[in-house]
Formats: structure tokens, sequence, C-alpha cells
């Protein structure tokens, strides 16, 4: 009986590991809802229902397509909702389906708490719950990627779902756009031309996926750590970052300075979080040489081991590693790394293409506006 009760969970867990959800069907009535919103109130479908029509959007913090679409998003509620239409945004993702490679787009998470940051910062004009702990209106709905709207007609009735439009990842008005055809045509007492369309983006992340997550962690864990020496000349060229578009956040620390190691752990996170992309963090520690042991334990615990994307960068130039211990005069390495540090640590420093200067701070860093430097530049080369 035991044997036949764990090969049961075990299937269960496959079938919940392979989960793919399944869209409404044109005409089927809106499920309900009672949901937290980010203010704090719980909203049922009743209380988002227009009198004319009504659209549910399914969205998150992280996803580089939902990122794009908030301000069409807040156009087409600014459009129609004076016009009988009813809106509201739902974040169906579980953090605990999200590795933190995933969140290489943004600055926030997919927690509830990251939820009221964001509709704060872009001035969310509808309600944004969460549905992120039991997934259970993702699953009703058959909520696929994100964005992914439901649009339904003044008796709840299914008359499109799908892409909000034809933006994806472009931050400027979309050509297409079928949400907003669809509720014109409601409104008019019409079909839509257009009643089902493929929502592009990222996929649900699933609660099922937190085994993925979990081999992920071990997977970044195991990055081997190595640590060398580094001179200011070497130094230099790494700030110059000549013919390059890539990101390199400079760090200069020690295993004796309190505030180095306070916020080491923020730095190792933000490092991991955007090295899918070219982005390089290079910790400079001013411990004595030999103390190159001490160092490469603490990289080592902190979990700074190259990754498999950074690895590469490093080849085409001729380097093993991006973890350093500064050999030479401090005098030397202030005119290699920035001349407006005044020789107190930590200094941090984030230089984008041709060495222009992102991000600078002395003292303990704060991670969001440091992230934000970096997720500014990213957009933007996105957008060139």
């Amino acid at each position: 009986m035991k044997t036949l009760f764990f090969t049961a969970l075990a299937a269960a867990g496959t079938a919940l590991a392979n989960y793919t959800p399944t869209p409404l069907e044109q005409g089927v009535s809106a499920p309900d809802f009672s949901l937290i919103n980010v203010d704090g109130k719980s909203y049922s479908l009743a209380d988002i229902k227009g009198e004319k029509a009504t659209a549910i959007i399914f969205t998150t913090n992280h996803c580089p397509d939902a990122i794009a679409s908030v301000g069409r998003m807040k156009t087409l509620v600014d459009t129609f909702k004076a016009q009988g239409v009813g809106f509201a945004a739902i974040n169906s993702n579980s953090p605990k389906g999200l590795h933190l490679e995933e969140l290489g787009w943004t600055v926030y998470d997919d927690s509830f708490e990251d939820m009221k940051l964001i509709a704060k910062d872009e001035s969310f004009n509808l309600p944004y719950l969460y549905d992120g702990d039991t997934q259970e209106v993702a699953k009703a709905y058959g909520a696929v990627a994100t964005p992914h709207i439901f649009i339904f007609d003044a008796g709840l009735k299914l008359k499109y779902n799908g892409r909000m439009d034809d933006g994806r990842r472009s931050l400027g008005p979309a050509e297409k756009n079928e949400a907003r055809d669809a509720l014109t045509a409601i409104l008019a007492g019409e079909e839509p031309a257009v009643i089902k369309t493929r929502p592009i983006g990222c996929s649900t992340k699933w609660l099922e996926k937190a085994e993925k997550v979990a081999r992920k962690n071990a997977e970044w864990k195991a990055n081997p750590v190595t640590v060398e020496t580094v001179d200011a000349d070497t130094l230099a060229k790494l700030v110059a970052n000549k013919g390059r578009q890539g990101l390199r956040l400079f760090n200069v620390w020690s295993t004796t300075c309190g505030p180095c190691v306070a916020e080491f752990p923020d730095l190792a996170s933000i490092y991991r979080q955007y090295s899918w992309l070219d982005f390089e963090f290079i910790p400079i520690s001013l411990d004595p040489a030999k103390d190159l042991a001490k160092v490469t334990k603490f990289l080592a615990d902190h979990q700074v081991g190259l990754s498999s994307r950074t690895r590469p960068l490093l080849e085409a130039e001729g380097r093993q590693t991006n973890n350093f211990v500064f050999k030479g005069d401090t005098e030397d390495l202030v005119q290699a790394l920035d001349l407006e540090w005044n020789g107190a640590m930590p200094h941090t420093l984030l230089v984008g293409p041709e060495g222009q200067v992102l991000y600078r701070h002395t003292g303990t860093i704060e991670p969001l506006a440091l992230k934000k430097a970096i997720v500014a530049e990213i957009w933007r080369q996105s957008e060139e």
C-alpha cells in the first residue's frame, strides 16, 4: 500500500509539472474569483465588472513582454473605462516557480510586495490582483502567457482572448490592437472580427516548477570560484569597456570592511539576476595578496562563481576570472577606476558601452537604485 501511495504521489507531481493551460472557450461565462489587490482590499468579479464589458488581463512584474505592455494597458483603460468597461490585472505567477535569472529585465520579482511597488511606480489605473499563492484563477481562465487578456460582454460571456496587441517588447504604440478592436465592437453591439489570438509572452510560472528552480539554484551554487591578483593597468582597460555594449559592475571591498561584507549578498544576487545578458560583476578586494585563500572562500560562500554566460565574455579577452585582489598602489587604483572615488570602502561603479558611468556610489548600496540603473540601460539598448 505504501508503495502504491508514493507511486501515485510521484505520478501526480509529474502531471502537475507538465500542466498545460487551456483558455476558456468563446461564449463561456467568466469564472468568479476573490483576490487581494495591491491596496489591501479583496476584489471579486462583481467588483470589477463593467456595465457594458469587462477585460481581465493576466500579467506580471518580471516578464519583458508584460513590462513593455504596461503603457498600452493603461491607455486601454483610459480609453474605455469611462465607456462602461471594467478592468482588472491579475498576477498569477508563483514566486516559487521563478528562478533569479528570469528577472533580468526588471528590478522586481513576482511577489505581492513587489506588485505594490510596480503599481505605484507605474501609476496603475486598474486593480492589480494577486493569484500567485494558489493560481486557481489562472487555471480557471486558462491563462497561457503574460500578458493574456480575456474580454467579456455585458453578460460576462467571453468575446475575445489572446494578446492585447502586437507590441511585444516595444515600449511604443502597437500597430495592431485586437483588444481595442474587440472592445470597440462590443460597445457598438457587434461581434469582434477577431475572437482569438495567441498571447505571445512569458509562460505562467506555475508553483509546480519549484523543483526546476531548485535545480537551477544548485547549478548556480556549483559554479567554480577563482581569484587572481590584478594591477591598475588591467583594471583601467576593463573600466574603459572599449568596443563593447555590455555592462560591468565594479565593487571595491575587503573581508575586513563591515559595510562591504554587509552589502555583498545584494551584489551577488544582482550579478546572478542579470547574468543572462552581457553583464559582468568584477569584485576588487583590497585584502593583502597573502589572504587570497580567505578572499576565495568568502566569494565561494557568496556564490559568485562565473556563470556559463559570463565565461565566454572573459575567454574572448583572454581572462580566467572576474574576481580580483588588487596588487599595487591604491592611488593608481583610483586613477584607473574612478577619479570621483574618495577612497572609502565599499565603492561601486557601473559602466556601460565605452566606459560610460551609469551608477556610482561610495558606501553601502541601495539595491533597488542600482538595479534601476541596470534595467534602464537594458531597455535603452533594446529600443535602439
